[in-house]
């Protein structure tokens, strides 16, 4: 084993996150890390890295092995440009190349010591040869462009957005290629190219990861291994797509066994009452000691625990309104240019009632902005939007942000309706916010539970086109199954940007693609 961690045990703020918790995982395995949002995912990184501590338990790394760690975290990098950070991955070898170069600037001055010098040289190009010294920067370059930020190698790391800083860091931890890759949410923030590149990456390399991601078509093309948290660690065996099997039969046998356990219990329940019974009717002791023998047996029994049920599915239909004309929405013609760069020049495209559509392009490519123009929230530069008779959007963005961050998730949901607190707190709980959650305020609200709130929001005003932008960002893999079940009740017209091929796999029939400054369509299937 390349890592292991026996009875281990966390808390967090009072929180259990695991009890007893064993994870073996083999050299060259490749491991899917799923679970709810806050079940100790990325905990469970930090403690194989010595970030975070334990509580209780054990936990063995094989000496001598390397691991590289991508977190969610934003990178320290002042006064680096991009390539810089990168090259820094490899610090080692920038010392050996360095070498390398003060002793090729001697040897024309060496005299004598010309032969200690070569000999010194040539141990020193061995090792840097070995360690890959001479192909780094063809590396480097390989995987910038896979991942598709190469504009960025020149411009200063502090500059960058939070993704942009995220993808450098992927990019560093792939070029530093340790035994052990340690991935957070690694598909965070690329588009669909660089999933594919990277996704290929992975499935291709004989190295260990453990990669923490809620993008299942990735995992079904990389990983061989799910694990699922859950206060202990269930291992299930390939892609997850073969979890997603394993896992239904897993909860049918528990179910089973469950209701076989219980209906046992309760035949010896009503046996202990029934010996009671006629211990104290016939005074005999005989009944007595048959009953304490049964209740003996049921303090034995290792009683099999209720299987979890099923979270709390959402609202299943949307607040609709009246539908809408035929045709929903024409883009005819239409430029735009943001700082002197061409993201549309005469794009043409439409919607048409029921339409399920998706907007597809690289990153900087122009998706967002189209629904934002969609929207009005940016003018175009030439060109004509026209909305068809009768539409109502309903918009979820992809930033999603509160001007009054006190305000309770109750209040901000009530004052985008119209239902009194009862019926506001029965449908919030649908969206998984039950009893004290309803009185948090906004502001502490993480990334998923804001969209949760945003669509409780959203379903509850009329709309017959739904646009959304990244609407899968921050979701765990359960919340993003219900929302695709959601979205399959909606009626009206639906416009998506997401690089979740998963979801959009669930969720669109028609692809538009960007690709030099216009569009194009297919069906998805």
């Amino acid at each position: 084993m390349i890592i292991q961690l026996n009875n281990v045990t966390k808390t967090i703020g009072g929180e259990l996150l695991f009890e007893n918790l064993d994870m073996r995982i083999k050299e060259g395995q490749k491991v899917g890390i799923i679970g709810r949002n806050g079940c100790g995912k990325s905990t469970l990184l930090k403690m194989i890295m010595g970030i975070e501590g334990r509580d209780e338990g054990h936990l063995s790394i094989r000496n001598h092995v390397s691991i590289g760690y991508l977190s969610q975290e934003r990178v320290s990098a002042v006064g680096l440009v991009g390539r810089d950070f990168l090259l820094s991955a490899r610090a080692d070898l920038l010392e050996i190349g360095g070498q390398l170069r003060l002793l090729e600037s001697q040897f024309a001055t060496a005299g004598d010591e010309l032969e200690v010098l070569l000999v010194k040289y040539g141990k020193l190009q061995e090792k840097f040869e070995e360690e890959g010294g001479y192909e780094i920067e063809s590396n480097l370059e390989t995987i910038a462009n896979g991942l598709g930020i190469f504009p960025l190698l020149t411009q200063q790391v502090t500059s960058l957005s939070g993704g942009e800083q995220t993808l450098l860091a992927l990019a560093k931890v792939l070029l530093e290629n340790p035994d052990v890759f340690l991935m957070d949410e690694p598909t965070n923030h690329l588009d669909l190219q660089g999933l594919a590149w990277l996704g290929n990456y992975m499935s291709k390399s004989k190295k260990t990861f453990l990669v923490v991601s809620h993008d299942r078509h990735f995992l079904n093309q990389v990983v061989d291994t799910i694990i699922e948290l859950d206060y202990e660690a269930v291992v299930y065996q390939g892609n997850y797509s073969a979890y997603q099997a394993a896992k239904k039969k897993r909860m049918e046998l528990l179910a089973k066994d469950y209701e076989e356990q219980q209906k046992e219990i309760k035949k010896i329940k009503e046996a202990i009452r029934r010996y009671r019974q006629w211990g104290h009717e016939s005074d005999n002791e005989k009944f007595f000691k048959r009953a304490k023998h049964l209740e003996k047996r049921l303090e034995q029994m290792e009683e099999i625990s209720r299987p979890p049920k099923e979270q709390v599915a959402l609202m299943k239909s949307f607040n609709f309104s009246q539908r809408s004309g035929k045709e929903v929405l024409e883009f005819k013609g239409v430029s735009k240019a943001f700082a002197g760069k061409v993201l549309f020049n005469q794009l043409d495209f439409n919607l048409f009632w029921q339409d399920k559509a998706a907007i597809l392009g690289p990153n900087g490519s122009g998706k967002s902005t189209i629904l934002k123009m969609l929207l009005g929230e940016y003018p175009v530069d030439q060109g004509q939007i026209k909305l068809g008779s009768q539409v109502q959007v309903g918009y979820l963005s992809q930033s999603i942000d509160y001007e009054n961050r006190q305000q309770t998730v109750l209040d901000a949901f009530r004052s985008s309706c119209q239902l009194h607190e009862e019926e506001s707190r029965r449908t919030l709980a649908k969206y998984l916010f039950f009893k004290d959650d309803v009185f948090r305020q906004v502001g502490n609200l993480s990334g998923g539970e804001k969209v949760r709130l945003e669509l409780a929001k959203l379903m509850q005003q009329p709309n017959n086109l739904l646009v959304l932008d990244e609407p899968t960002n921050h979701l765990d893999i359960e919340t993003r199954e219900l929302l695709e079940e959601v979205l399959s009740y909606y009626q009206g017209t639906l416009l998506v940007v997401s690089h979740d091929r998963y979801f959009l796999e669930k969720t669109t029939i028609t692809y538009f693609t960007i690709d030099h400054q216009t569009i194009s369509s297919r069906l998805s299937r």
